[in-house]
């Protein structure tokens, strides 16, 4: 390599620098962004799957043991309580037809986001046959 050979080089590492800095930033933004949003939503969702989980054994503990509707309807909501999940006796629905028990809860949570505040709308459903197998 010649000295107009080196010259070049460096001059398009001299150029590429800033790029560089300006990409790791906007990366980092990004990230801080997701992670932001991973903090105020995720504990939202991860609420909702352990009390639909719970909900789903509930049933099944229903079904089996012939436990009436109030105590079912205890049961839902101190899984609720237990699980952080803000509801009341309106948001859950307890049916039995044709030999099975449906439970289905429907509520809202409201999430502050900072610039908005976004309401996020959860159902969970679970089902069971009246009856031991």
């Amino acid at each position: 390599m010649n000295n107009r050979e080196n010259a070049s080089l460096l001059e398009r590492l001299r150029s590429s620098q800033g790029a560089g800095t300006s990409g790791c930033i906007v990366f980092l933004l990004v990230a801080a962004v997701v992670a932001f949003f991973a903090v105020r939503v995720g504990p939202v969702y991860y609420a909702n799957k352990s009390l639909e989980a719970d909900v789903r054994t509930e049933a099944s503990r229903a079904g089996a043991n012939f436990l009436d509707d109030e105590t079912v309807m205890r049961n839902i909501m101190e899984l609720a309580r237990r699980n952080e999940v803000r509801i009341t006796r309106d948001n859950v629905k307890l049916e039995r037809f044709a030999g099975q028990i449906y439970i289905t809860i429907t509520y809202s949570v409201p999430i502050d986001l900072v610039v908005t505040q976004r309401t996020f709308n959860f159902k969970i459903a679970a089902s069971s046959f009246i009856g031991r197998l």
